[in-house]
């Protein structure tokens, strides 16, 4: 307490009330600081605050922001006191926003946005467009920003440029918050190379839910720059439902890399009114194998039995990922009609047949497998495909899969069958990390590798994947691009903070063409934009067999 009596303090300041004496009450507040006094007298003492006329308290906040008061209990308390004797003193918080100290200064400026005060706007505008200060600039921003007045787009506008981080967030968020499509063009044409400032266009852009700017986020999905292309994602994600009929629509006319990224999000969110619209693409067959796989995917999903039969024609599907992609998807959207349709291409033992069962395999269909076992020509198809195509992984989960439904004797004839070096996985000392965000992709991943004789971990969630590298370096790591929340790109910077590109090489895997130049007239990846990303290598989906092996070959150490 510092000498100072605390019962001799509160019943001063009490006089000083009554009085209406305001020198005094100042002179006594002095001794209100951290230095002085406890929280508990401090608290006393705004609470006595709290019952004195406006006309005198008023002065006695503004005096106490200028004392040294830590407590951030305390801090909020005398916030809460000066917005409750704000109203009918809008002069003095004027004079407070533009004459006075600094700390003060920013109390009062959030002050007169908080409380909506618009007499208090031509303050703002003088302190905006008069300091120099950024830590009061921002501030002001955020409190003209309530206001929401489409004659303010300029002042705003003019800080995009600015030098501190926190005056561009203000003044970005502060546009977004202006109702009418000018705000949101404006924000679209900042987005540029700084990938810190598109990330803050899109949010703000989302953030205010108006119809305009949700088209414009939803065009963003068609972005040749990955931040501003997955942000968009994340925050259509977020959006949840409401988002459904603004994806939909966007299905028109839209190309390939745009229609892709159209349908995963509408995956994400899960809302099964947008089943009518992927079944569409799935019955019409687009030539484009990933617009295929992404559709499949995007039902996996969104579970829905009632249209689950129309799935079973992308096990026929040329792409093996697409074939994969199906059958998860109908592994989690199994009904009678599905599973009966099943059992009548398999009974025939066709070519079509094989690549449905294959496909089945591959992707480790569990849920199927305890509809179909009872099936002679699936028991037929799938001896075969266990032990002339899987991959050693596929067999092994294969096995404990027909063990865990009761076929142990159906699991021990094909194990008999199996022979030499197809019988085990081989140990691999080659320690490779795969992330993406698809399932399927990652089985998909895992299979190729495992005919390599190569083992892998493997992560759908980055964040997760990024603990587990920089922990223990593995020597390569295979990832996707578009993830939600961390993208291959985010996911690389943070890897390049601990391991360079010869450390530990990356491939990135991508529908997109976002690495690709071109010059005189033909299309390549530009190896300058790799560099500067941290990727070794890029491989582009659809891909083959042969494609896989020569990047994972070219980037793992002899």
């Amino acid at each position: 307490m510092g000498g100072i009596n605390a019962q001799d303090f509160i019943n001063e300041l009490i006089f000083c009330l009554n009085e209406k004496d305001i020198v005094k009450a100042k002179a006594l507040l002095q001794f209100a600081s951290d230095a002085n006094v406890d929280v508990q007298v401090q608290k006393m003492a705004l609470a006595e605050l709290s019952k004195g006329p406006e006309n005198v308290v008023f002065p006695l906040l503004e005096y106490l922001t200028k004392i040294e008061i830590s407590n951030p209990e305390i801090q909020e308390s005398l916030y809460e006191l000066i917005l409750d004797k704000a109203y009918g003193n809008t002069s003095l918080v004027i004079e407070y926003i533009i004459n006075n100290e600094k700390k003060t200064r920013i109390q009062f400026i959030r002050a007169a946005g908080d409380l909506f005060l618009d007499e208090t706007i031509p303050a703002l505008i003088q302190v905006v467009q008069g300091e120099a200060d950024p830590d009061i600039i921002t501030p002001a921003i955020r409190s003209l920003a309530v206001f929401r007045t489409p004659e303010h787009l300029e002042i705003f506008s003019s800080f995009i440029t600015h030098s501190s981080p926190d005056v561009i967030r203000a003044a970005i968020f502060a546009i977004g918050a202006i109702a009418n499509p000018q705000a949101a063009d404006t924000l679209v044409s900042f987005l540029c190379k700084d990938e810190t400032i598109n990330k803050l266009v899109v949010q703000a852009l989302a953030e205010k839910q108006e119809l305009y700017d949700l088209e414009q986020i939803t065009l963003l999905l068609s972005s040749p720059v990955t931040i501003i292309r997955d942000t968009a994602i994340d925050e259509l994600i977020n959006m949840g439902k409401k988002a459904t009929p603004l994806l939909t629509k966007a299905f028109q006319n839209a190309e390939a890399d745009y229609m892709v990224h159209l349908v995963t999000t509408l995956g994400y969110i899960s809302d099964q009114a947008a089943i009518p619209a992927i079944m569409d693409i799935i019955n019409t067959q687009p030539k484009d194998a990933n617009i295929r796989q992404a559709a499949y995917e995007a039902m996996e999903r969104i579970p829905s039995p009632r249209t689950a039969i129309c799935l079973v024609q992308g096990l026929q599907d040329p792409e093996e990922s697409v074939r994969m992609s199906a059958a998860r998807a109908i592994d989690k959207n199994l009904s009678k009609p599905l599973v009966a349709g099943l059992k009548n291409i398999i009974r025939d033992k066709s070519p079509e047949a094989v690549s449905t069962v294959g496909a089945l395999i591959d992707t480790d269909a569990t849920n199927i497998f305890s509809f179909i076992i009872g099936e002679d020509a699936f028991k037929e198809l799938a001896i075969t495909h266990i032990t002339e195509k899987a991959a050693p992984s596929v067999r092994k989960a294969f096995l404990k899969n027909m063990a865990s439904i009761g076929q142990v004797e159906f699991a021990k004839e094909i194990a008999a069958k199996i022979t030499g070096a197809a019988q085990t996985e081989k140990a691999s000392s080659v320690k490779i990390v795969v992330v993406d965000d698809s399932k399927m992709m990652l089985k998909l991943y895992q299979n190729k590798l495992s005919l390599l004789g190569l083992a892998c971990e493997t992560y759908h969630r980055p964040e997760d994947a990024v603990k587990r590298i920089l922990t223990e370096k593995p020597d390569l790591v295979i990832t996707d691009l578009n993830m939600p929340n961390i993208s291959g790109l985010e996911l690389t910077m943070e890897i390049r903070r601990k391991f360079t590109r010869t450390d530990l090489p990356i491939l990135m895997i991508t529908t997109q063409s976002d690495f690709v130049e071109e010059k005189g007239g033909d299309v390549d990846v530009s190896q300058a934009l790799l560099k500067k990303s941290g990727i070794n290598t890029i491989l582009h989906k659809p891909f083959s067999d042969d494609a896989f092996k020569d990047s994972v070959s070219q980037l793992l150490p002899t």
